[in-house]
């Protein structure tokens, strides 16, 4: 037998498109980014060191998601409008000896090989009574171990799948015994399955079923939450205010006499080595052993399961949070430092380099730069900078750009604050600058929208001001109706040096140090909400009836009356690269309530229209648009976060990898980090250009792979210099997947993985 080789098996180009159930379509939510929803019942790792928990919200949306701590990428495989698995709390999660997933839940058992497609057992297609998974167990040969519970005992069991086949054992067709709440449960080095119960002790060699109680045993309760394994082949069975240990011949226990503590109620355990943690729920205690001492720490959380990985780091997961500990205390991960915080968003904005920048009520201020992401608030863990030096709050309101690709971005409260990121890099905090109603001025309060011009002037709403920041002179300025404006300040569009503020029935337009009034009172505009220019400087104006353009001298209205667009209150104007305008509009004061967004070439009065309940849109109340450079259309769909639309399917998600990391038999070959490699582009269509790094001058002998390990392509380079080589590599005549090409000198060997794309 070749011998397997640890491959990370990254797909590179797979877009959310691909997992959608409607290409079309996409979603990003606080359940579908970061470490997903708010309960995290599990939490496991795999052979590559990744940590894997399962979320839960009570609206019944669920997610699994991988946590990459060597980059802390967070990839989630969310039930919301996916197809990965069915809605439900997930209790248990394990991996084969191959690396393909096994994930148990209250609605059965689903397994992917690749994590892109997912075989999901219940009732169904099985023999199981119940699909309430609380265990998993991998058995020798990757056979596939189940416990199952119900709300009727005799409909509870054990599941055991041999790769073709499931079966399912119960108190009527077995002896297992009768009337128990089973779980969880693992095999041992001898092949012998134990089951925690809430009645003993359970053990299946395959032939013999034995039940250890009080009665029978060393069990010091009967009430038996959890088993692991230690590397001596013990069974460790939690009580709750003990751990027994069962070598298969003598008990010992390990109890309140051994810890720091007392009136222990443990319900989760994990042994590694020398090392062992053990959590309280909703006591939220947690016993650490190193393999000297015992310690515990309060962790102020309802904790649900326990881990200890590779490297000897201590791990919990329990209500909103996924906490570590590599000895240096712990680090809380929660959705309020890995993903998009809040369904509730008050704005997207998309800058010049692509990046996602949004604002909302619980997280602040967050950037999706793919795939990472960054949330600046106070509730963030310290993982990323809070810039707010006062009286903190989490509202975020705005976000904008200004010709010098400075990111600006504002909080709402008292104190104001707006940030200043020079050059957009966002990652030098160092750089960063805090503004607040003490170094600029005492009317920067509530800020509601941020905007630029191309001369240096930053300009911020509040309710009654236009507060003006300019960044050449370094001065602040604060206009309102006793010095430039005809009327409170509802909105903000920028054209060259000119800044366009919208208010009711009017616009006033500041440029060059003074101000001019535009009004639309003869046309009929009340409110103005959203102001725009297009490529060819016509003005665009979101209003309370309807979509109006000016292109100079002509002021043409859409609304419902003469087109068929969403509703009459549009809220947010955007434009693509072929000038095509897009639009978000609702109508919830009247009854019935409809809302959506809808986009046309600017002529016509024939608009492509989505309404809510006749399209996949999540909410009616669309309250803001922008389009990226893919073509895919952000709307801020009010309380359901952001729903993404393509006509030409969701693009621009290469970064998201949804493979699993697996165990391959490849033909034999160590990975070196003596020779550096790598390929650009990554994916390609037909050719890649392969850079290699030697420090040697032999011969290099190239070999390409398909994902199942069959040799597609070889040949050799004679001549190698020491240093930089490169080489094109053609895959034109082979199908779009993922390739591995290995790289192998006399001294030293590299694989590099490869994605053709169609």
């Amino acid at each position: 037998m070749l011998p397997k080789l640890l491959i990370s098996i990254i797909v590179c180009s797979i877009s959310l498109q691909t997992f959608a159930q409607d290409p079309n379509w996409s979603y990003i939510r606080r359940e579908n980014t970061g470490i997903g929803g708010a309960l995290h019942y599990v939490v496991q790792g795999d052979a590559f060191d990744n940590i894997w928990t399962g979320g839960y919200e009570s609206s019944n949306e669920g997610s699994l998601v991988r946590i990459a701590t060597s980059s802390t990428v967070y990839t989630n495989w969310s039930t919301y409008s996916d197809e990965y698995l069915p809605n439900g709390l997930i209790y248990d999660i394990a991996f084969d000896s191959t690396g393909i997933i096994w994930v148990g839940s209250e609605a059965g058992i689903t397994t992917s090989g690749d994590g892109l497609i997912w075989t999901h057992y219940d009732a169904t297609n099985t023999p199981f009574l119940s699909t309430n998974v609380e265990g998993i167990a991998i058995g020798a040969g990757d056979t596939v171990w189940t416990v199952h519970t119900d709300s009727d005992p005799a409909l509870g069991g054990v599941g055991y799948f041999d790769g073709t086949t499931w079966s399912f054992f119960t108190s009527s067709n077995s002896d297992l015994p009768a009337g128990l709440e089973l779980r969880d449960i693992i095999v041992d080095n001898n092949g012998t399955k134990w089951i925690a119960s809430d009645n003993g002790l359970i053990s299946f060699d395959g032939t013999t079923w034995e039940h250890y109680t009080t009665a029978n045993s060393g069990l010091s309760a009967n009430s038996v939450w959890e088993v692991a394994l230690d590397d001596q082949n013990r069974v460790w069975a939690l009580v709750g205010n003990a751990v027994d240990i069962f070598d298969g011949t003598a008990w010992t226990q390990i109890n309140e006499g051994d810890w720091p503590i007392s009136n222990v109620q443990a319900r989760s355990m994990d042994v590694f080595g020398d090392q062992v943690i053990i959590s309280e729920g909703a006591g939220s205690r947690v016993l650490l052993y190193d393999g000297t001492t015992w310690t515990s720490e309060y962790m102020s959380l309802t904790i649900f399961d326990s881990y200890i990985d590779n490297s000897g780091t201590y791990w919990i997961s329990g209500y909103g949070v996924v906490a570590r500990n590599d000895g240096t205390g712990w680090l809380r991960y929660t959705r309020y430092n890995t993903g998009l915080p809040d369904n509730f968003n008050e704005d997207i904005f998309i800058d010049s380099q692509g990046r996602r920048w949004f604002a909302n009520g619980s997280g602040g201020i967050q950037v999706f730069d793919c795939p990472n992401w960054e949330v600046y608030g106070p509730e963030n863990e310290g993982l990323f900078p809070n810039p707010q030096t006062l009286y903190s709050t989490t509202i975020g309101t705005s976000i904008t750009e200004d010709a010098d690709g400075d990111i600006w971005f504002s909080y709402s409260g008292t104190s104001g604050y707006i940030i200043h990121i020079p050059g957009g890099n966002y990652m030098d905090y160092a750089a960063w600058t805090t503004f607040d109603n003490t170094n600029s001025t005492p009317y920067l309060q509530f800020i509601e929208e941020l905007n630029a011009t191309d001369d240096g002037k930053l300009f911020a709403l509040n309710d009654n001001n236009a507060i003006m920041y300019d960044k050449v002179a370094d001065t602040w300025t604060v206009w309102n109706m006793s010095n430039g404006l005809t009327a409170p300040p509802l909105s903000l569009g920028s054209r060259g040096d000119a800044m366009y503020v919208g208010h009711y029935q009017g616009i006033d337009v500041y440029e060059n140090g003074s101000w001019t009034n535009i009004d639309l009172g003869p046309q009929g505009i009340d409110h103005v909400y959203h102001i725009a220019f297009d490529a060819n400087d016509d003005m665009w104006l979101g209003t309370t009836s309807g979509l109006w353009k000016f292109d100079g001298s002509i002021w043409t209205n859409w609304d419902e009356s003469n087109s068929n667009i969403a509703a009459n209150n549009v809220t947010a104007i955007d434009f693509d690269a072929a000038n095509n305008v897009y639009l978000s509009a609702h109508n919830t004061q009247i009854f019935p309530y409809y809302g959506g967004f809808s986009y046309f070439d600017g002529t016509g009065n024939t608009f492509t229209t989505f309404l809510d309940g006749s399209s996949p849109l999540a909410h009616k109340q669309v309250e803001d648009i922008a389009v990226d450079s893919f073509g895919n259309v952000w709307t801020l769909t009010q309380s359901e976060a952001f729903t993404i639309y393509n006509p030409n399917g969701v693009q621009g998600f290469e970064c998201i990898d949804r493979t699993l990391d697996r165990l391959l038999g490849v033909n034999q070959f160590v990975l070196s980090s003596h020779m550096e490699g790598y390929n650009y582009p990554n994916p390609f269509s037909e050719t890649t250009e392969v850079v290699i790094n030697s420090t040697d001058a032999s011969p290099i002998t190239v070999e390409v792979f398909d994902i199942l390990g069959r040799s597609v392509q070889a040949f050799e380079l004679d001549q190698v210099l020491i240093g930089e080589n490169s080489f094109s590599l053609d895959l034109s005549q082979q199908a779009a997947g993922i390739y591995f090409c290995k790289l192998a000198s006399k001294s030293a060997e590299k694989t590099i993985k490869l994605l053709k794309a169609d």
